[in-house]
């Protein structure tokens, strides 16, 4: 589940009516099942280890940049992902997927959105 930083809402569904249309980016992704799925373990189990410390803490932009350069030494990843989401950018869906999951975990996450100057994207961090 997530809450915003005030703790006044709390959000546990993905409403896919009320999202912005480079959401349906993450959609096509989601469709492709052994891409997903292979980003999907790799995300449960940063969050799963995030969970065990003492101040539970993700910083998406980190997490995701890590298991793409995992995925570029040990798997076709981004090949198969270039070729079946050529539109697409790999670190934006993975950050979605991340959001999607944290949103659907039991625990409640503080989710806070930052954009550095110069970045193409804005990125999260989720703590507990």
């Amino acid at each position: 589940m997530i809450t915003d930083i005030n703790r006044k809402k709390t959000n546990s569904e993905l409403d896919r009516t009320r999202l912005k249309p480079y959401w349906s980016k993450y959609f096509e992704f989601e469709i492709d099942i052994d891409l997903y799925n292979l980003a999907k373990n790799e995300l449960i189990s940063v969050i799963n280890a995030t969970k065990k410390k003492d101040r539970p803490y993700i910083d998406s932009q980190i997490v995701i940049s890590n298991i793409l350069t995992d995925f570029g030494q040990k798997h076709i990843f981004h090949r198969k992902f270039r070729e079946n989401h050529p539109n697409s950018d790999s670190g934006q869906v993975l950050g979605m997927q991340l959001y999607h999951l944290i949103l659907k975990d039991n625990n409640i996450w503080v989710f806070a959105e930052t954009k550095h100057q110069g970045h193409k994207f804005s990125h999260a961090t989720y703590f507990i």
